[in-house]
């Protein structure tokens, strides 16, 4: 079976105007714990929608992103089963500037990852980027 590859953000768009950011890393990891129940439980546009303050990104863009997972996630239901749960894989560091979450969305069949990138250019995190994979080589690494 070929690989299903789902790749939303890699890039961060730099001078959008948004609303604010999180002012610790412990407030980043409660924030991507609530995100992943609304993704282990299909309802991307809400998550996503909690995302947008956070995220220096036109909205148009991650509605856009919202609208692409929900026609795609039929065939992840199809292959993969029924949604279980989520777990928290790992957290990665690159010196103070950036944040990185890995989480295991898990179903009947298989399981994908999720990564949640932050950023941090000032006084607070923002979110970077959000992607998830149905490769897991990357996580035996």
């Amino acid at each position: 079976m070929k690989k299903i590859i789902f790749l939303f953000i890699l890039i961060m768009l730099s001078n959008t105007a948004f609303a604010g950011g999180f002012k610790t890393d412990q407030d980043c990891r409660a924030f991507s714990d609530k995100l992943m129940d609304y993704f282990i439980n299909a309802k991307f546009q809400d998550g996503l929608n909690s995302a947008k303050p956070f995220w220096p990104l036109p909205e148009v863009e991650v509605d856009s992103l919202a609208n692409q997972i929900k026609q795609q996630w039929p065939i992840v239901d199809q292959r993969f089963g029924k949604s279980v749960s989520k777990e928290f894989v790992s957290e990665e560091r690159i010196g103070k500037s950036f944040l990185r979450y890995y989480y295991l969305h898990k179903f009947e069949n298989h399981s994908i990852y999720w990564r949640i990138d932050f950023y941090k250019p000032h006084a607070e995190w923002i979110i970077n980027s959000i992607i998830f994979r149905d490769d897991l080589d990357f996580l035996f690494e």
